[in-house]
């Protein structure tokens, strides 16, 4: 959030970062181009894709993974785990059960043969 003393107006901000965006020049470059501190060039290109959900440089890259970037969507994959889970552990007690009909079954069987 830029303070009310910035140097720069929120639409020059915008307007830079859309350029780097569009442009595919980096941050580095631009911001030496227009004499801006590059640390702040980046913090800014930063800050627009936070809050647009974009990716970030390192994800559009494929140097790291993208994660969820909001608890919500966190929150939503953990749900779906758990009810995944939840299916595949009454699966595995229904086998299990099964597992437990036969030998009751074999030992019937081989006790009858005998």
């Amino acid at each position: 959030m830029p303070s009310n003393n910035s140097k720069y107006s929120q639409e020059m901000r915008e307007k830079t970062v859309k350029f780097i965006l569009d442009s595919k020049k980096s941050a580095t470059s631009v911001a030496e181009e227009l004499g801006i501190d590059v640390n702040t060039v980046c913090r800014w290109v930063r800050d627009y894709r936070r809050k647009n959900n974009l990716p970030s440089y390192a994800e559009e890259k494929g140097i790291v993974k993208r994660e969820y970037k909001r608890k919500d969507e966190k929150d939503l994959k953990i749900k779906e785990l758990e009810k995944e889970l939840k299916q595949k552990n009454k699966l595995l007690e229904e086998e299990k059960e099964k597992v437990e009909i036969l030998k009751k079954s074999l030992r019937i069987f081989t006790e009858h043969h005998e």
